[in-house]
């Protein structure tokens, strides 16, 4: 028996409209904050008077020059192209609230509501698909949404949300981003977030929900030294690495339109649904310290995405894209289950 569902037509054309809607105010976002972020305006500076720009998230500052019909020229520009946007976010967001009643009578509302907010303040801040990426069962939303699936519930039931972080790139901080680092960010979502005592890799909020940071243990890694963690502050978590995480950041990432609970969009960037799919194969059979029903439950989620990334997604494992994988684990490709379709077998 198939654990996902194909959606019906209303329900993909409700997606694909809610999908291109949605990159419309994320751009417009984009705009909005680096095109007509922070402020302008006239600044007294003894007995003249500037043009002075202070760009969103930043502390510089940028002197246009003093007070002329040019300069005040720019200034009226600015407010108008501030308040063009501004409306054109404001509008797309409307129609989108107005669209999510729709979505979750389809049942497309999937993701959890405090995982998208916290992906969405991931996003915002500049921090998802560059230094953080979804690992683990949430990534299962962003290959059903791509693939215009719907995955069984008991395959996606999940208490956490893991993400693994990639120190190799310089970390962006704009907005209201402080120096707590990534248990400051989760505070910013929810307030009662901590990081727990017995674990320093993972934040939990007073209902028990949790994110855990990864990061690969690498060689050049080790060499680095010192905690893995996204800030200085000494209560930011600090990242774990296990043996089925060390190879991920190099093999491709993916990324998806997914829809939360209430309707509404959220950006999720996971694995490459193939190395998904192997990496749980690999940790069912080759974890013996890890609860047997979660190891079953690997395997049964290996199985599904690598359905969904051959039939679905029109993706194959016989390609160079995973070959930042080890050969322990490119092999068990031939062991998954993929119904009608096959996998080649030339590794």
């Amino acid at each position: 028996m198939s654990a996902f569902t194909s959606l019906d037509g209303d329900s993909i054309r409700d997606l694909v409209d809610v999908r291109d809607r949605y990159a419309l105010l994320r751009e417009a976002e984009r705009e909005a904050r680096h095109s007509y972020g922070g402020s302008m305006k006239f600044e007294s500076r003894g007995e003249a008077e500037y043009l002075i720009r202070r760009p969103y998230a930043s502390s510089t500052r940028k002197s246009y020059g003093r007070r002329t019909p040019e300069t005040e020229e720019t200034l009226r520009a600015f407010l108008a192209g501030q308040a063009r946007v501004q409306d054109q976010i404001s509008g797309l967001r409307q129609q989108l609230s107005d669209r999510a009643p729709v979505l979750r009578a389809r049942g497309l509302g999937r993701v959890p509501l405090l995982a998208a907010r916290v992906l969405r303040k991931l996003d915002e801040i500049g921090w998802l698909g560059t230094n953080l990426f979804v690992v683990g069962t949430n990534a299962l939303f962003a290959y059903e949404a791509a693939a215009a699936l719907r995955i069984e519930s008991a395959m996606l039931a999940t208490g956490d949300v893991d993400v693994l972080y990639d120190a190799r790139r310089r970390l962006r901080v704009s907005g209201d981003v402080d120096e707590r680092g990534l248990i400051g960010v989760l505070s910013q979502v929810d307030r009662s977030f901590s990081r727990a005592t017995n674990k320093t890799y993972t934040a939990a909020n007073r209902d028990g929900y949790m994110i855990d940071l990864l990061e690969p243990q690498d060689h050049r890694r080790l060499m680095r030294g010192g905690p893995g963690r996204l800030s200085d502050n000494p209560e930011d978590l600090i990242a774990t690495s296990t043996d089925s995480c060390r190879w991920l950041l190099n093999v491709p990432k993916f990324e998806a339109i997914a829809i939360d609970e209430r309707g509404l969009p959220v950006r999720v960037v996971a694995l490459d649904p193939r190395a998904f799919s192997l990496q749980k194969l690999w940790i069912a059979r080759n974890d013996p310290t890890r609860d047997p029903a979660k190891r079953r439950r690997d395997e049964e989620q290996a199985h599904l995405v690598a359905r969904i990334a051959v039939r679905h997604l029109g993706l194959s494992f016989d390609n160079g894209a995973l070959s930042a994988l080890p050969l322990s684990f490119r092999t068990l490709a031939t062991e998954l289950d993929l119904g009608d379709a096959e996998i080649a077998s030339d590794w």
